[in-house]
């Protein structure tokens, strides 16, 4: 069973908050929800935002493919943005208040996209208001729900008493989620939890909800399915990939982050400092002995202060952190190579997002692979590493702690904007599946000079200052063993060798499954590769397609060159990827010398939905070699 949805309206209207409520409300039904957020980057002022998904009796939930059955609608200009997002069978609810109004009434809304919307419907031989597009989709097959919605709420606050129109307006999100799950066949048990969870606990307000979600229901008389209340028999959380993130920083460890303030990462960090002080589990096992140390999230003045602070929280004993997007990534380059020189461990998040420049603020992109592989002057050992899902997001954030404290590089954690905004119901992830690995100080019996970077060494020792007993010197300059200032061009060339063996370490000891995954026909004729948030919509794709496997990248630096030639060469390989160049293909053929059959990219600040992954394969079976999406959901 899977049922898609939509939820949209004016940006800073409550659209969030409706899917909050329609959400949990169907998750504490007991099914899985995946979903994403879509809103513009200015903060408000009625520019359209919605949140799309599926909803499905196992997990994973599939993938958004590039329309709905349900729409949930506040304003004309939803109907707008998304007439083109529904399909013969699909659901609109609408408020008729809107009938009237065209896209010049909506002030907010893209030229662009009014401009198209005019010449469609003259070229259709109708008028381009909202009752024309509506009459439009019933002629088309969509079943469309039509209430004047603020005459009903008027209404329904008259019976429990409330008549102040502030008060009534902040009835809208619970009327129209209501709407939606009379339409799933949900009771109002379920829209009164969701609006517990999204509003707050207090008794009036959700015994106001209540009745008004209890007088909306009974405005439906169809219904999309019945879903029947049931019972998962897993532990269940409800979050999103920033949340993911946060908690998996602390269950790794992480004890010190130092960040400052961009879309989306933030909210990765303040959910790292929402959970200051950790508590500590009986059977926490190694991570218990964390719980009297203490943690800080520290708001620095800018992202190069934000690195430089975070590899001094390393130096200094503390598993350490920082979180950025694109543009403050930038900042951080300088910081990161003498992190890199000095062979201090710290995990850089970065949450990506389409540039450049600010580009779209708060929209999807790749764009940043490249640079992330590259960031910095001369040549220093890395790893940098993608996830892909929500419980990879979560479990590889306690990976690649471990990984900068036994490594000591910098590893930079490659996160998409779509998982930062990606909402889930789904099994809580067992952080058992990764052991937190620790590396022990070395710790003399009493003061001595010892050396930072012996040339026996690939990995120095961990010395603390005021804890190893040893006088030492981290320095970013290149440097002898004792970490002094040399320029001699034998020992540079002894120092850098050095260095750089750990790229092959690193290679030997990170387990194959990590690196990447393989899904599909061990023989597939044909292999599409993605990395990142691509996973959930291509694995989605891959169950109605035949003699088709997926690979999917994880370790993206050091390249698992070997590994990748074992799985592509002499197979037609697709690269599906959500920036221009095609990067991941670049690389692979860089590293693993394969030539990608083709390339598939997108690149208009929008996920890669499970339908596009369909079309790509569709024009790869068709010759094509280039292949452009351009679908707006």
């Amino acid at each position: 069973m899977k049922i898609s949805f939509l939820i949209g309206g004016p940006q800073g209207r409550g659209v969030e908050t409706a899917s909050f409520m329609f959400i949990y409300g169907v998750g504490s039904a007991g099914y899985y929800v995946y979903s994403r957020r879509e809103f513009w980057s200015n903060i408000a002022g009625g520019r359209h935002s919605y949140v799309v998904g599926t909803i499905s009796e196992k997990w994973p939930a599939p993938a958004p493919g590039n329309s709905v059955e349900l729409a949930l609608t506040f304003d004309g200009h939803a109907v707008l943005e998304h007439v083109f997002h529904l399909r013969r069978g699909s659901y609109l609810v609408y408020n008729t208040e809107e009938d009237s109004k065209t896209p010049d009434n909506y002030a907010m809304m893209s030229k662009a996209l009014a401009d198209r919307l005019k010449k469609f419907a003259k070229e259709n031989g109708f008028e381009p208001t909202v009752k024309g597009y509506v009459d439009y989709l019933r002629r088309s097959g969509v079943e469309v729900i039509g209430l004047p919605y603020n005459k009903h709420i008027t209404e329904i606050g008259k019976k429990i008493g409330v008549t102040s129109p502030v008060m009534l307006a902040r009835f809208v999100n619970t009327f129209v989620v209501a709407l939606g799950a009379a339409l799933l066949g949900l009771s109002d048990e379920y829209v009164t939890r969701g609006v517990g969870f999204a509003l707050g606990r207090k008794a009036d307000v959700i015994e106001q909800n209540k009745k008004v979600a209890a007088e909306a229901m009974k405005l439906v008389d169809r219904r999309v399915a019945l879903l029947k209340p049931r019972e998962p028999g897993v532990k269940r959380v409800f979050w999103n990939g920033n949340e993911a993130s946060g908690y998996g920083k602390a269950v790794g460890g992480i004890r010190f982050i130092a960040y400052y303030p961009i879309t989306p990462a933030t909210d990765d960090a303040l959910t790292f400092e929402r959970l200051i002080p950790f508590p500590a589990a009986r059977d926490a096992g190694e991570f218990s002995k964390y719980e009297r140390a203490g943690a800080m999230a520290f708001q620095a003045e800018d992202e190069l202060a934000a690195v430089a602070i975070a590899t001094g929280g390393a130096i200094a004993g503390a598993r350490s952190a920082t979180v950025t997007s694109g543009p403050g990534f930038s900042l951080m380059a300088e910081a990161l190579s003498m992190a890199g020189m000095m062979e201090v461990g710290l995990v850089v998040t970065v949450w990506m997002r389409a540039g450049p420049s600010t580009g779209q603020a708060t929209r999807q992109g790749q764009q940043d692979l490249l640079f992330s592989l590259y960031i910095g002057h001369g040549e220093y050992p890395k790893i940098v590493y993608a996830s892909g899902d929500l419980e990879e997001v979560f479990l590889d954030s306690i990976r690649v702690a471990n990984w900068a404290e036994r490594f000591r590089v910098p590893v930079i954690h490659l996160l998409d904007k779509n998982l930062s905004n990606t909402f889930a119901v789904m099994p809580l992830p067992d952080p058992s599946k990764v052991k937190i690995a620790t590396v022990k100080p070395v710790v003399h019996p009493q003061t001595k000079e010892v050396e930072a970077y012996p040339l026996d060494e690939e990995i120095p020792p961990k010395l603390l200052p005021g804890v190893s007993n040893a006088i030492f010197h981290l320095n970013s300059l290149e440097h002898d063993p004792e970490g002094d200032p040399e320029e001699d061009p034998v020992v540079v060339t002894k120092m850098f060798e050095r260095r750089m063996a750990k790229l092959r370490l690193i290679e030997q000891e990170i387990p194959p499954e990590e690196k990447l995954v393989y899904y599909g026909p061990e023989n597939a004729k044909r292999v599409i590769v993605g990395w990142g948030s691509t996973k959930p919509a291509i694995l989605t794709a891959l169950e109605e397609l035949r003699d088709v496997g997926f690979l999917y990248m994880k370790l993206l630096y050091p390249y698992p060159a070997e590994l990748v030639r074992r799985y592509l060469q002499g197979r037609e390989t697709l690269f599906i990827e959500n920036n221009y160049y095609g990067q991941l293909s670049l690389i692979t053929r860089m590293y693993a010398g394969i030539e990608p059959g083709a390339v598939a990219v997108k690149f208009n600040g929008r996920p890669i939905t499970s339908d596009d992954v369909l079309y790509a394969i569709k024009k790869f079976e068709e010759g094509q070699n280039i292949i452009k999406i351009e679908t707006d959901l």
